[in-house]
């Protein structure tokens, strides 16, 4: 138990040599005596400290997982829990073990004093002592602290970006890898089909155009691919202008089935169009690349011979563009990462057709930026519908 005049053994004032007060610190003073609770409070309150006392280890504790304190003033001898205890107790939560802990006390034994270090505390103060110090001392913990806080900041922020950075470096790789595997299949199948036409001298009329066919179905997605990069590294980087203007829908789905006729020809899909007319308050070139990208979608994962259903269809103050297709369907799981950039699907195209991943992606970023929306239904093996929500002009 320690003596009430330990506090003030040596008079001082306790505010010499602080003119500028520090930021409000919250500081817990634990002692069994309500005299020196009551002294040490009121010098710390006059250099602008926020306090906290306890009169008791156990007190202690509770107020600690109640409200952190900056700093720990702490008495070792005390009557149930004594100091050492105290602290053993704190550093052994990792909740609280970063607080900062002083102990003051009469006991001057190397022996305590090296107990007290051991245990965790930063500092350690011999009563009688000049209260000037001892606020020094005060001070430059809650400023080393203060520090480390910032540091630990520092470092989460630092954690937070490297994991940012590693998953785009990943985004980055497995985009090169999708692209690069795409490039590389559809000129291989340019070249093969390009050898073929010129060493094959008795090759029928018939079996040379659907040849030629192929090798304009793989510049068709090549273009498509090119067309799709731009546009989302654009859009993303804020970089597109679009205009507000009355397009009309009809001419938006007769673009894309130009746009598509070769493939949607070998494949022999059969479409049908119900348009009533509505216009659309947005952007042409954009409106155009929506059709192109939905319609591209159903024609790759359409199966030969089978049926694309467009609709154009007012609703209040919205147009409603729909694609509707009869290929395999999309999982709950795929429709999760339907429109995310280079997401590749669980759902296979009709003839193994290239697909990077970024055309329902550009729909999603375009619709936005013309404050549409887009949204698709699906049950895994009977289709799939898309459905596009554009303002009404």
């Amino acid at each position: 138990m320690t003596l009430t005049t330990d506090v003030t053994a040596i008079p001082e004032d306790p505010t010499e040599n602080y003119s500028l007060k520090p930021a409000s610190k919250l500081i817990l003073i634990v002692d069994d005596l309500p005299e020196n609770l009551q002294v040490l409070a009121g010098h710390l309150k006059e250099l602008n400290y926020e306090v906290l006392a306890a009169n008791s280890g156990a007190r202690a504790l509770a107020l600690v997982q109640n409200k952190k304190p900056d700093l720990i003033l702490l008495d070792i001898i005390m009557p149930h829990m004594d100091g050492f205890e105290v602290c053993r107790r704190l550093k052994a939560d990792p909740e609280v073990r970063d607080i900062p802990v002083i102990f003051i006390t009469a006991r001057t034994e190397t022996e305590d004093i090296l107990t007290g270090f051991q245990l965790g505390a930063v500092d350690y103060v011999t009563k009688p002592f000049r209260s000037a110090e001892l606020f020094a001392r005060v001070r430059a913990h809650l400023e080393i602290k203060a520090s480390r806080d910032l540091f630990a900041t520092y470092n989460k922020q630092l954690e937070r970006l490297s994991k940012n950075l590693r998953r785009l470096n990943e985004d980055k790789n497995r985009f090169l890898s999708i692209v690069s595997h795409d490039i590389r299949g559809a000129f291989g199948n340019v070249i093969s089909i390009s050898r073929i036409l010129t060493e094959e001298d008795s090759m029928e009329p018939d079996e040379a155009t659907a040849l030629l066919t192929d090798i304009a179905i793989e510049a068709e997605h090549m273009i498509a691919l090119a067309e799709n990069l731009l546009n989302i590294e654009a859009i993303e980087r804020r970089e597109v202008c679009l205009k507000r203007e009355r397009v009309e829908t009809r001419p938006l789905f007769d673009f894309a089935m130009q746009a598509h006729q070769i493939a949607s020809q070998a494949k022999g899909l059969i479409f049908e169009m119900e348009c009533d007319g509505s216009e659309v308050d947005g952007d042409l070139t954009a409106c155009r690349q929506i059709a192109s990208n939905l319609l591209s979608n159903a024609v790759k994962y359409s199966l030969p011979g089978s049926r694309v259903w467009l609709t154009v269809k007012a609703h209040e103050n919205k147009v409603l563009l729909t694609v509707r297709d009869e290929g395999p369907g999309i999982s709950r799981e795929d429709q999760q990462q339907l429109f995310v950039p280079f997401a590749r699907l669980g759902s296979k195209t009709a003839a193994n057709e290239h697909s990077v991943g970024l055309g329902l992606s550009i729909v999603k970023l375009m619709c936005e930026c013309m404050s549409g929306s887009v949204f698709c239904e699906s049950e895994f093996g009977h289709g799939a519908t898309f459905t596009v929500s554009l303002p009404k002009a």
